[in-house]
């Protein structure tokens, strides 16, 4: 099979907008790892778009073309599609970028690796998230559209303090901003549309616990959670995410893995590889968004899978999940914006 690989910010798919140095960091920690883990199957024919001036040192080899687009990353990502069996798809939903790339592909009648523009569209779009959500019994902060004439006080008396302020269609932490009082509300809601170029905003509750995610595969149906992942979130008033850590051992593993199933459940059109962010309370995993494509943790989860994650995907997407009992995990990893690191089994996190 010959699949074209892309990550959109590396194959230059932001333009001329400016590119995040640390979403750029991320976008090539995940288009090698992912190619990496491609070509040791050994079984397929690889072609990836990029950008020179973010992933000038990618080359073709056996097995791989790399295909430079220059200035025209629209022409050449048709082209690419056009001449492959399949796609991989990695990029923000910021924008409906994912969900469009997506639908170009089902579009062109060739196969997905990932989920489809329906469940990218019900996951990109955080307050149709929390509705389906909401709709289905699971755990989620109440969410609330932030509209130009709403009145920043009345917001807070009806979420509570902190609130977290951030866009529809965001990824990550970018562009997150937290009010931890009433008086901040009105300036943190100025600074978030200042920074956004005015996308829909919205606004929750904050909750109080662990970061975590957990990375599973899915079949479209059927839910395999591979690990639960801590992550490392820091900020006061503006929240930054910078990596975490592989596994990640709590006492709510078991519900957060419960909770990642029923949300596959709750949004239909999910498939492949997604990540689940959640908070882990004294008593609860609270299911905070849902990244329907490769996300960060992918960096480290390969580090401890003894399988190669990239052949589990492809037989996810095929309607193949391996028994749970299958999966093992050796060691850990810690993993940031920049790089991963790899412990042995047992070592401190």
């Amino acid at each position: 099979m010959k699949i074209f690989v892309h990550e959109s910010i590396t194959a230059g798919g932001l333009g001329k907008s400016p590119v995040s140095p640390t979403l750029l960091a991320e976008g090539r920690m995940m288009i090698e790892a992912l190619l990496a883990d491609l070509l040791n199957l050994q079984e397929h024919q690889l072609a990836v778009q990029v950008d020179r001036r973010y992933l000038p040192q990618l080359r073709s080899r056996p097995g791989l073309q790399v295909i430079d687009n220059g200035d025209r990353y629209d022409q050449c990502f048709a082209q690419m599609i056009d001449e492959a069996d399949a796609a991989f798809l990695i990029a923000p939903e910021t924008g409906g970028q994912l969900e469009a790339l997506t639908a170009i592909v089902e579009g062109c009648g060739k196969l997905v690796i990932g989920s489809s523009a329906a469940g990218i569209k019900a996951a990109g779009d955080k307050l149709l998230t929390y509705r389906l959500l909401k709709a289905h019994g699971i755990a989620t902060p109440r969410t609330l559209r932030v509209r130009p004439a709403d009145d920043p006080a009345s917001i807070g008396r009806r979420l509570g303090y902190p609130v977290v302020v951030k866009p529809i269609d965001g990824v990550g932490c970018h562009n997150v901003f937290i009010a931890r009082r009433s008086s901040e509300l009105e300036r943190t809601i100025a600074a978030a549309r200042q920074k956004t170029a005015g996308a829909t905003l919205l606004a929750q509750p904050y909750i109080d616990g662990v970061a975590a995610s957990v990375s599973l595969l899915t079949d479209g149906s059927r839910v395999l959670p591979l690990t639960l992942n801590l992550q490392e979130i820091r900020g006061r008033s503006r929240l930054t995410y910078h990596g975490g850590c592989v596994p990640f051992e709590h006492p709510l593993r078991a519900l957060a893995f419960r909770r990642a199933e029923e949300v596959v459940q709750a949004m239909p059109g999910l498939k492949g590889y997604v990540g689940v962010d959640l908070v882990l309370t004294d008593h609860d995993a609270v299911i905070i968004e849902v990244n329907p494509r490769l996300t960060t943790s992918y960096v480290g989860v390969r580090q401890v899978l003894r399988q190669n994650p990239a052949a589990l995907i492809l037989d996810a997407v095929a309607g193949r999940l391996p028994d749970p009992a299958a999966i093992q995990i050796v060691g850990s990893a810690r993993f940031t914006t920049r790089s991963c690191e790899v412990r042995p089994l047992g070592s401190r996190q």
